[in-house]
């Protein structure tokens, strides 16, 4: 789903960069008092491995691909204005790094992928919890409710940017983005299906984080005590965190060759489709996925490290504007 340079009609980029600006502020405004110090680390590595599992494609049919967007599976962790701030370091290390998805378009692929999945994810994960709730809460009932959230958060951001692609087209006469009638039906369908992947993925990433760690990030077990400074960071359950992303996704690279690079993701085949060619990117960047096994590893760590640093420096900024310059 990540816009390429060059598709998008200049006005569409440019409104989607002044609204993903507009809501990016008062996010960092709200979040600043939602944040607390000892939960940053794990924020940080939560980022990275949504950084890490979006490299990762599963095969939804017909040459097709899919990916974990995580929006719904941050905001269900650590709050809807946390997981905006986190899915955006992802995004921005995504572009600048790896060139996965365009400068240009970055107001739009944030304003789809780090505001409207994580938010709706969130809401109709709330609104369901609170339905389910009044007849007890089941384990099959938890996981249809965070499985229905996060297709919800991919089905509605992809209905985003179907409408993105269909008014680019509009305004700009069809020099740019996709007719109404081939992004519309193509970016829905296929993410329809897209999403299940992403419900399946969340539920069963969520269920196992309840089991062993039900306090994963947004609040912190009265009864545990905290570990001092780096010894913390080395035996603390971020840092086993970090080993369990790095096996998880060093076992699963062939999975990645084996279909990413035959299929495409959802956006690709529709441009296909529509028989848009990809322009060349604004900007070249330094650093690409990959076409072997350790080429693809070392990008995986590169990014990993990369988005985890930029979380953590951009969250300790806003807890301390929160804490009104002073960290408790």
């Amino acid at each position: 789903m990540h816009i390429p340079d060059g598709l998008m009609d200049p006005t569409v980029s440019a409104i989607g960069w002044i609204e993903f600006l507009v809501v990016l502020g008062a996010v960092l405004i709200l979040a600043g008092h939602r944040v607390k110090e000892k939960n940053l680390p794990r924020v940080a590595v939560l980022s990275a491995g949504i950084f890490v599992a979006q490299m990762l494609n599963f095969p939804i049919g017909g040459g097709t691909t899919g990916h974990l967007v995580g929006g719904a599976l941050f905001a269900i962790i650590a709050g809807p204005t946390v997981a905006v701030i986190g899915m955006t370091v992802v995004l921005l290390i995504q572009a600048l790094m790896f060139g996965d998805g365009g400068i240009t378009a970055l107001g739009l692929n944030a304003l789809n992928m780090a505001v409207i999945a994580p938010l709706t994810g969130w809401g109709v994960y709330t609104l369901l919890k609170t339905m389910t709730e009044k007849g007890g809460r089941s384990s099959a009932a938890s996981g249809f409710v965070v499985g229905a959230a996060a297709w919800a958060s991919v089905f509605v951001a992809a209905a985003a940017c179907a409408a993105e692609l269909a008014v680019s087209y509009a305004v700009s006469s069809g020099a740019y983005g996709i007719a109404a009638t081939v992004s519309v039906p193509t970016m829905l369908g296929m993410h329809a299906v897209i999403g299940v992947g992403e419900g399946i993925i969340t539920a069963g990433v969520l269920a196992y984080l309840w089991s062993v760690l039900p306090d994963a990030v947004t609040s912190a077990s009265p009864t545990r005590k905290a570990l001092p400074g780096l010894r913390a960071l080395i035996c603390g359950n971020t840092a086993r965190a970090v080993v369990a992303i790095v096996v998880v996704f060093a076992l699963a690279l062939p999975l990645y060759f084996l279909y990413a690079s035959a299929g495409k993701d959802g956006l690709e085949k529709t441009m296909e489709n529509a028989n848009v060619a990809e322009s060349e990117p604004l900007i070249v960047s330094p650093f690409s996925y990959g076409q072997d096994y350790f080429s693809a590893l070392f990008a995986g760590l590169l990014g990993f490290l990369s988005v985890a640093l930029v979380a953590l420096g951009m969250m300790k900024l806003v807890r301390m504007r929160g804490s009104g310059g002073t960290n408790p």
